[in-house]
C-alpha cells in the first residue's frame, strides 16, 4: 500500500515537473516569436526607408528653382532619422555599422541645413548640388543591397533571433548571410564626407496622435475579440492559435500586437490593432517567398479584391512596384475623381502564390473622412505654365496631399518625363506653386536567391 502511494506521489510530481517544463518552454517560444516579429518589422521598414530616401533625393534634383526644394529635403531629413531608429531595432549591437549610421547622419545634416535656410538669399551652390547627386546615387546602391539581404533572408528562412544568438556566441556568420550583407552596405557608406552634426531630431510624425483621436470614443475590444477580428481580416480559420501582447509604451493609444500561427505551417501572421474600435493598422505574413508565378497586374487585382472584401470603397490603384518576389501597391480613396493621398493604403502580395503578405492602413485609420472643398482655383493650362521647361507632362489628376505643415492641400498631380526619369509633381491648385516632386521608380531588379 505504501509502495503504491509512493509511486502515485512520484508520478504526480513527475507529471507536474513535465507540465512546468513545457510551460516554461512555451513562454520562451512566445518571447522568441515576439522578438523575431519586432526584428523583421524593423528591417522591412529600414529597407523601405532607404527606397523612399532615394526617391526624395531624386525629387529634389528635379525641382524647378531653389524656392521649392524645402518639402523634399525636409522629407529626406525625416526619413534618415527614421532609418537610424530602424537600425536600433535590429540585433546589430555587436556588428560595426557606424559608417551607415554616419552616412544617415550626414544626409540629415546636409538636408537640414539646406531646407531651413533662405535659398532666395543663399541659393544652392554647384558643390552642394553635386553633393546632393552623390547622396542620391549612394542611397540607390544601399537600397539595392538591403533588398538583396531581404531576399536572402526570406528565401532561406533566416531568422533574426538566430543571427542574434550567433553574434552573442561570437560565431562568424560567414559570407552570404544577412550580417555579411549589412556589413557590405556599411563598407559602401565609407565614401561619404564626415561631419560632426548628430541631431536625431526630425519632423515628428503625428499619425499615431491622429489615430488616438479617431478611436478615443470607440468601443473597446478585449483580447478574444481582437484575435477573432484579426483572423477574419487575414482570412484565417477560427482555430488558428494566437498570442496577444500590448503595443507598449510610446504609443498614444491602446493597442494589441497579435501573432497568429499559420495552420499550414508556412509562416506566422502579425497584426497591430487598436483596442478601441478594433481597427487593423498594420499586418504581415512572415514566410519565405518562392519563384514568381503571377504577374504584377494579377497581384494588383488580388490586392484590390482583398480590400473590397474588407469593406473598403472607392479606392484607386495609384502606384505599383515589384521587389523580387513581392508586389507592392498603393491605393488611394477618391471623391469626385480626386485622389486622397493622406488616406492611402499600402499592400504587398506574394508573387509566388498570390497571398496578401502585408497591409499598412495606419494613414487610412488616421485620416479618412468626408471632404467638401475639392474644386481648384486654377485650370490645368495655368498650372502647366509653372512646370519646369524641360519636363514633358504626360498625365494629370486632381489630388489632396498633406504638405510639410501638416495641412491638406488640393493639388494637380502631374506625371512627366525629364532625361530618362519619370517624375510625379504636386502643383498647388490655388497658386500654382510646386508642393512636392517625386522620382518614380522603374521595375525593381530581381535579386539572386
Amino acid at each position: 500500500m505504501i509502495r503504491a502511494i509512493t509511486i502515485a506521489v512520484l508520478s504526480v510530481a513527475l507529471i507536474g515537473t513535465g507540465v512546468f517544463a513545457y510551460n516554461e518552454h512555451q513562454e520562451k517560444e512566445d518571447l522568441a516569436m515576439s522578438h523575431e516579429n519586432n526584428y523583421q518589422k524593423a528591417f522591412n521598414q529600414l529597407a523601405f526607408d532607404l527606397d523612399q530616401m532615394q526617391d526624395e533625393l531624386g525629387a529634389s534634383l528635379a525641382m524647378n528653382g531653389n524656392d521649392n526644394m524645402t518639402g523634399s529635403l525636409a522629407e529626406v531629413w525625416r526619413i534618415s532619422s527614421s532609418a537610424r531608429s530602424d537600425m536600433g531595432g535590429l540585433p546589430l549591437g555587436l556588428v560595426p555599422v557606424g559608417e551607415t549610421e554616419q552616412y544617415l547622419t550626414n544626409v540629415a545634416e546636409f538636408t537640414h541645413d539646406v531646407a531651413i535656410r533662405d535659398r532666395a538669399e543663399e541659393p544652392l551652390t554647384d558643390d552642394e548640388y553635386e553633393q546632393l547627386e552623390t547622396y542620391y546615387e549612394q542611397a540607390g546602391e544601399m537600397a539595392h543591397d538591403l533588398r538583396a539581404v531581404q531576399a536572402n533572408t526570406l528565401s532561406n528562412d533566416i531568422r533574426w533571433t538566430d543571427i542574434e544568438a550567433e553574434l552573442v556566441n561570437n560565431t562568424d556568420p560567414g559570407e552570404g548571410t544577412a550580417i555579411d550583407g549589412i556589413q557590405g552596405v556599411d563598407e559602401k557608406a565609407k565614401g561619404f564626407s564626415e561631419n560632426n552634426w548628430n541631431d536625431d531630431a526630425g519632423f515628428p510624425g503625428d499619425v499615431n496622435e491622429r489615430i488616438a483621436n479617431v478611436v478615443e470614443d470607440k468601443d473597446a475590444f478585449d483580447e478574444e475579440e481582437a484575435v477573432e477580428r484579426a483572423r477574419d481580416f487575414m482570412n484565417l480559420p477560427d482555430d488558428a492559435e494566437a498570442q496577444v501582447e500590448s503595443l507598449g509604451e510610446g504609443v498614444p493609444f491602446e493597442g494589441y500586437h497579435i501573432a497568429i500561427q499559420d495552420p499550414e505551417g508556412e509562416g506566422n501572421y502579425m497584426m497591430d490593432m487598436t483596442v478601441n474600435g478594433g481597427l487593423p493598422i498594420w499586418a504581415m505574413q512572415d514566410r519565405p517567398l518562392n519563384d514568381v508565378n503571377i504577374s504584377l497586374n494579377e497581384a494588383s487585382e488580388i490586392a484590390a479584391d482583398f480590400l473590397e472584401s474588407k469593406g473598403f470603397e472607392d479606392l484607386e490603384l495609384v502606384d505599383s512596384k515589384q521587389y523580387n518576389s513581392t508586389g507592392t501597391f498603393q491605393f488611394a480613396p477618391t471623391i469626385n475623381d480626386v485622389r486622397l493621398y493622406p488616406d492611402a493604403i499600402l499592400m504587398e502580395v506574394a508573387l509566388d502564390d498570390g497571398d496578401v503578405v502585408s497591409y499598412k492602413g495606419a494613414d487610412y485609420v488616421a485620416n479618412h473622412r468626408e471632404r467638401h472643398d475639392v474644386e481648384p482655383e486654377l485650370d490645368l493650362e495655368e498650372i502647366e505654365d509653372e512646370v519646369h521647361e524641360n519636363l514633358e507632362v504626360r498625365e494629370e489628376h486632381l489630388a489632396v496631399i498633406e504638405n510639410q505643415e501638416g495641412e491638406e492641400q488640393l493639388v494637380y498631380e502631374l506625371y512627366g518625363t525629364m532625361n530618362d526619369d519619370t517624375y510625379r509633381l504636386y502643383m498647388n491648385a490655388e497658386d500654382g506653386k510646386e508642393e512636392e516632386v517625386k522620382r518614380m521608380q522603374g521595375a525593381e531588379p530581381v535579386y539572386d536567391q
